[in-house]
């Protein structure tokens, strides 16, 4: 091994940075890496110089390495953090390739909508659809009301959807309010809240299709489906936040998911928003983009 300190080959390092000699820079702090393994400084520099190069992957690695000598390192994990952010796995990302295929949509109805930001964020795709915003903690009412106030063609609603319109049991938490979650029974927690089906939303307001239809709703899909039965036919694409575990009693795990809207006609065609729960980084939830099942991407089986 080149006799040195890591503090000289950090500092010979930073030099061949300041030189713009990211080469000479790599092998410096990777003679800081093997003079001192167990010193996260010289993983973080490390890193920061594969990632100028573009090696992502190594970056990665190397920040890695420097969160696990020292889970406190804030250089490596705001780096890690920022490298692992996969703007493709993000939702206006998803909703910029659907629109990009093509794909009509002359309604959206945001169920679970809290403040109205998805549906802002799907605005630009199909500026001249209306917006309906269906929500049941009455938390969001402010907001959703001066909202719609100022968006031509935003509507809402305080209720839950449904199967039926009537009332249901709800429980949220003021402290964590993009939560939430209805039960059909009522329960320790809960309160009841007015109820709505998407069909009669549609009927009431004389909403144009085609629709699109996005959940946000903690395991309570299937009743909201069954109350949009009538206008399914006319769903060009329906966005659902999918579970790997089940939140509530009668949450559908993402296989469920998939069979079911595949009875309706319908596919998984994208994807957002992955999360992996903290304590295991077991894959908790992700939404789901489905469309037409007839569409004619699913007619071709290869890859190219």
């Amino acid at each position: 091994m080149e006799q040195g300190s890591i503090a000289e080959f950090l500092a010979e390092g930073r030099v061949a940075v300041a030189r713009a000699d990211e080469g000479a820079a790599a092998q410096w702090f990777a003679k800081a890496v093997a003079a001192a393994p167990d010193n996260p400084e010289g993983h973080v520099e490390l890193g920061r110089c594969l990632n100028r190069q573009g090696n992502k992957l190594e970056a990665i690695r190397s920040m890695s390495r420097a969160v696990a000598l020292d889970p406190d390192a804030h250089a490596a994990l705001n780096r890690l953090r920022w490298l692992l952010c996969d703007k493709h796995l993000e939702t206006p990302s998803a909703l910029s390739r659907i629109q990009a295929r093509g794909i009509e949509v002359a309604s959206v109805l945001d169920v679970g909508a809290s403040d109205g930001s998805w549906s802002l964020a799907a605005r630009p795709y199909w500026p001249h659809a209306h917006c309906h915003l269906v929500e049941a903690f009455d938390h969001w009412r402010e907001k959703l009301e001066s909202l719609c106030a100022v968006e031509p063609g935003f509507s809402h609603v305080i209720a839950a959807a449904g199967a039926s319109e009537g009332h249901i049991w709800f429980s949220n938490d003021p402290a964590t309010p993009y939560g939430g979650m209805a039960i059909s029974k009522p329960g320790g927690g809960y309160w009841s809240v007015p109820q709505v089906s998407l069909a009669s939303e549609v009927k009431r307001l004389c909403l144009p299709p085609p629709y699109l239809i996005k959940l946000d709703t903690h395991g309570f899909e299937r009743p909201i489906l069954e109350g949009a039965a009538d206008i399914l036919a006319q769903t060009s694409l329906v966005v659902i936040e999918t579970y790997f575990f089940h939140i509530h009693p009668d949450a559908m795990l993402f296989h469920e998911m998939c069979a079911y809207m595949a009875e309706r006609g319908f596919r998984v065609i994208d994807m957002s928003e992955p999360l992996w729960r903290e304590h295991d980084r077991a894959l908790w939830q992700v939404d789901l983009f489905f469309v037409r099942s007839d569409r004619p991407e699913f007619l071709c089986k290869t890859y190219v």
